[in-house]
């Protein structure tokens, strides 16, 4: 056996030994532990029979020593644990190991968990799933059968043809192409609301119900001086941070990309309209939640995407839209009835943008570069005037709110011009070019005064003119970063103003998480962002309420969001 060190041998009454955690505690006399160390070989034999001794007789523990063993061990020691006893300890007093079984494990660790949750007062634990957004609102999705796909015709070498394709017993049979989406034609003469519907086919009484309401709101007259003009920015600021995002304010409107969205003024009902890819326009009774498709119901009077929607400033009834098919539509609620007010006769160009220049005529911006002046009192759907404008195509026309005859294009060509409609003839002159660098996707006046001018430009800034004097003498007030390339798949951004303020402008964002954000057009920062854990997509298309602050998004699937 090994040298033993021994440091400390404390006599006490009944002493005890205290071994490592491995070992049982047992008592033994001092003198035997003296006579262990020097008689090696009896070792376990000496500790079986003193050990044993100890248990039978109790008169022998009157004296009795606890021996602390504090460097190595007899023999084989560890060095984890100073504490560790000799090769014959090892032998006599440690456990025999004993591997549990898989269910004993788990359930050893179950009274485990069971009992730390005990000791700080929790008796039970339930976990909650998290509860999903339910984005199933408004038009449902019809399944669709993919047709089945045509074989590949086999070789030439395996139809025994010679390299021309043609075999003497038999013609070669001419490869078919897959066949791809037909053109939709654009619908022509007017369209009857009740057979332009395309959902809610077998609810009769729920579209009469609807029309109804449609006729009751296009009665109303819009209120001409509204709460949102009269509060200071810091009180508005702080009313729209209650606007929160429901499930009930999601629903899809359009079934395909949203294009343009508008909200219509009444302070009764909400309603909001939106533009989609391939011609639609859905209008959403937003309070509807108990009809079949959550007060959606979807209009085809286009054929290619809705860029506008607008509602007439002084005729609530009145919903125009101007659309890639080449047309404006006006759908009257009074009536009913989509009509045709202007037609592009060359049927390649397409209408981009309109705006008011009165409470009967039109102006409308055009794919190949010119402005079209329209008259919606007369039958005819021809413009009274059309103006070469622009080069490249124009995105987007504005009016000025108080001066009628100044008016702003937004081109493809990276310019923004102001123009005057008194002096435009056959080679129209502007009054002032702003160059941007790279396309504009829009440019317009504020709603009050017009005496600033915003624009979205794809160089990624948007801009704030000060446009108080309509002169050369124009210039840039302040441009903000912002990115705005949003790719092929969503819908370009157009910073907008709020319909009854001049001190702020929306605007849709790229950025994680998503949000729509809000900037102010005297500072230059943005002073609010709407979001939420329900808002999981870019909202292109946005709009303001006129008299309340509700706030709708449209996103790149047709979906509508209310913040309110």
């Amino acid at each position: 056996m090994s040298r033993i060190t021994r440091r400390s041998i404390r006599l006490s009454e009944n002493a005890e030994y205290m071994p490592s955690k491995n070992y049982k505690v047992n008592k033994i006399n001092a003198e035997d532990v003296l006579k262990e160390v020097d008689n090696e070989p009896n070792i376990n034999k000496e500790m079986d029979e003193k050990t044993m001794k100890g248990k039978d007789d109790k008169e022998t523990e009157n004296k009795e020593i606890e021996v602390v063993n504090n460097t190595r061990d007899i023999g084989s020691t560890s060095e984890d644990d100073p504490m560790e006893g000799p090769v014959g300890y090892n032998q006599q007093f440690k456990e025999e190991p004993r591997f549990l079984s898989l269910e004993e494990q788990r359930s050893r660790n179950v009274q485990e968990n069971a009992a730390f949750l005990c000791s700080l007062g929790i008796e039970k634990v339930v976990i909650q799933p998290t509860k999903k957004a339910n984005l199933g609102r408004g038009l449902k999705r019809k399944s669709i059968k993919p047709e089945p796909i045509e074989r590949r015709p086999q070789s030439l070498r395996l139809q025994n043809k010679d390299p021309e394709g043609v075999d003497v017993d038999k013609p070669a049979p001419s490869y078919v192409p897959f066949s791809t989406i037909e053109d939709k034609e654009r619908p022509q003469g007017s369209i009857a609301f009740d057979k332009g519907i395309i959902n809610h086919e077998d609810d009769k009484k729920g579209i009469n119900s609807f029309h109804k309401t449609l006729q009751h709101i296009g009665k109303q007259a819009p209120s001409k001086k509204t709460k949102q003009e009269s509060l200071s920015t810091s009180k508005y600021l702080s009313d729209i941070k209650s606007m929160k995002l429901t499930e009930a304010g999601i629903a899809k409107v359009t079934k395909s990309r949203a294009f343009s969205v508008a909200v219509h003024p009444s302070e009764d009902v909400l309603l909001a309209a939106c533009g989609g890819k391939w011609g639609g326009i859905g209008l959403w009774q937003v309070d509807a939640v108990n009809s079949p498709e959550h007060g959606v119901y979807l209009y085809e009077p286009h054929s290619r995407p809705v860029n506008c929607l607008k509602f007439a400033p002084k005729d609530a009834g009145k919903l125009y839209s101007a659309s890639y098919d080449g047309s404006v539509r006006l759908g009257t609620f009074e009536k009913g009835v989509f009509d045709d007010v202007y037609v592009i006769p060359n049927e390649e160009e397409r209408c981009t943008f309109l705006d008011f220049l009165s409470d009967q005529e039109l102006i409308v911006s055009q794919s190949d570069g010119k402005v079209a002046i329209v008259d919606t009192r007369t039958p005819s759907t021809n413009a009274e005037q059309v103006y070469q404008l622009h080069g490249r195509r124009i995105k987007s026309v504005s009016v000025h709110p108080l001066q009628k005859q100044y008016f702003l294009t937004a081109s493809q060509d990276s310019n923004v011009c102001l123009w005057d409609m008194r002096k435009l003839d056959k080679k129209p002159t502007n009054i002032v070019t702003l160059s941007h660098g790279k396309s504009v996707d829009s440019a317009y006046f504020s709603p009050i005064t017009g005496k600033y001018f915003l624009t979205t430009s794809i160089d990624d800034h948007l801009r704030v003119f000060n446009s108080e004097t309509l002169d050369q003498n124009i210039r840039t007030k302040f441009k903000i970063k912002h990115n705005n390339h949003t790719g092929r798949w969503l819908t370009n951004f157009r910073a907008t103003w709020h319909p009854a303020r001049e001190d702020v402008f929306i605007v849709g964002s790229m950025a994680r998480p998503r949000q729509i954000e809000l900037f102010s057009s005297e500072t230059s920062h943005m002073v609010h962002t709407f979001n939420g854990d329900l808002l999981a997509s870019v909202c292109s298309c946005n709009s303001f309420h006129p008299t309340k602050n509700i706030l709708i998004g449209a996103n790149s699937s047709g979906r509508l969001h209310v913040f309110k």
